[in-house]
Parts: C-alpha cells; structure tokens; sequence
C-alpha cells in the first residue's frame, strides 16, 4: 500500500487522505505499481466519459475529457515531451542535449509536437465509441505509465547528480519489471481481451525502441525521457483501438 500511495502522490495531483514521505529508493521500488494507479486514473476517466457524454456533443465532450486527463496528472508528461523533442532536435551533441532539456524556454518544435499529439490524442478519442472507448480510456494510463518502467530498467541516469528520473534507475530492478508487466497484461486482457494483449506487445516494442535510441544518442534516461515515452505509449495504444476494434 505504501509503494501505491508514493506513486500515487508521484504521478497525480488528485489528493489522498493517507500520505507517506518518500525517499529515493521507495520512488523506485514504488513503479511496480504504476500501472494500477493508471489504472485507477482510467476508471475515473471513464467515468468522466459517461457524465460529460450525457451533458455536452461529442466533440465537446472528448475535448474536454482529454482536458480532464491531463489535469489529473498535471501535465508532466507533456513537459517531458516538449524538452525531450527540443534537445533531440536542436542538440549538436549529448551534452547539448540535455542542456536545452533543462531550460525552461520552449521551443518552437516542441511546441508543434504537442500541438500535434493534442490534436491525434483528440481525434482518436473522438473515433472511439461503446465498450472500445470506455476499454480505450480505462488502458490509456495503464500504457503510458507501463512504458516507463520497460524504458527505465536497465537504463543508466544520463545526467550527472540528482535529477527525477535517477531513483528509478538506480532502484528498479527485475521484480518491479514483472510486477508492473503481469498487472499489465491482467488488466488488459479484463479490458480489451485480445485486442489489449496486442496493445501491450506494441507497447512493449515502442518502450524497448525508445530504451535502445535514447542509450545510444544521449547515453541514458531522464526524467523527460520518461515522460516522453508515455505520451507516445498512450497515442500508440489509442491508434491501435481505434484500427483494430
């Protein structure tokens, strides 16, 4: 339960009554159970999904519900995104790289990115319908915050000193890996039967691709690494609904 309410209070802005302080090395242990709090973060979308869709058009209810989304996580993720696509584009080298990763301007490429991936996120909801966007919904989260554990294992910290992706490089080990990876199949077998197992297996090739290129252009993982990796998790899974059911 301790390692849950870390990554609960790691991943979400939503409030708990319980809290506990966390140290480095529950940070990292505590990604076993990233994708239940996915999980919990897809059942309240879902839920989200039914209200608005009784209230508003459909266009207006998927923009909204997106909007939702990323409130309840606070947008990290899409910061990640933006400094991950500036430093890969704009950086002559690694040490380039990550230092435009670490500024706090935005550019303008990164800009686009996000727009763009709004954009596709919202379209593929909005192609969604019945149980395939309810399941859609409810697996979102659970990809997004799965690829960060397949990105993270075995994956030194690409920067020198502290940063936020470090503790879960140094204290992710195998038994995170097979937790989060067998609740991961469970809960998307339960909601998608096939059709989750196959998201899973693309998952887990777009994880392990992002590991191996990130390795060899930047020499490790960060933090907006990570974040980087779920949203493109979550677009992927997304695409993959809407092609396949």
């Amino acid at each position: 339960m301790k390692q849950f309410i870390t990554a609960w209070q790691f991943l979400t802005i939503i409030p708990i009554k319980r809290s506990v302080e966390a140290t480095s090395e529950s940070l990292g242990k505590s990604m076993a159970y990233f994708p239940v709090v996915g999980f919990v973060l897809g059942l309240l979308v879902a839920a989200l999904d039914i209200a608005y869709s009784r209230l508003f058009p459909s266009n207006f209810s998927s923009a909204l519900l997106l909007a939702s989304y990323i409130a309840m996580y606070g947008g990290f993720h899409l910061d990640g995104l933006v400094d991950t696509v500036d430093g890969l584009v704009g950086g002559r080298d690694r040490e380039h790289a990550l230092k435009i990763m670490k500024e706090s301007t935005i550019g303008a490429i990164g800009v686009v990115t996000l727009v763009l991936l709004l954009l596709l996120k919202y379209a593929a909801i909005g192609s969604l319908s019945g149980d395939a966007r309810i399941g859609g919904l409810i697996l979102m989260p659970v990809l997004g915050r799965w690829a960060s554990v397949i990105m993270v294992y075995g994956s030194g910290y690409a920067r020198e000193g502290a940063g936020l992706g470090k503790p879960f490089t140094e204290y992710v080990t195998k038994r995170e890996v097979i937790v989060a990876s067998l609740l991961t199949i469970v809960i998307s077998w339960v909601t998608l039967k096939s059709i989750g197992l196959l998201i899973v297996l693309a998952t887990l090739l777009l994880g392990l691709g992002m590991k191996s290129y990130f390795k060899k252009r930047i020499g490790g993982i960060t933090g907006d690494m990570l974040g980087f990796g779920g949203e493109l998790s979550e677009l992927l899974m997304l695409m993959v609904c809407v092609i396949k059911v």
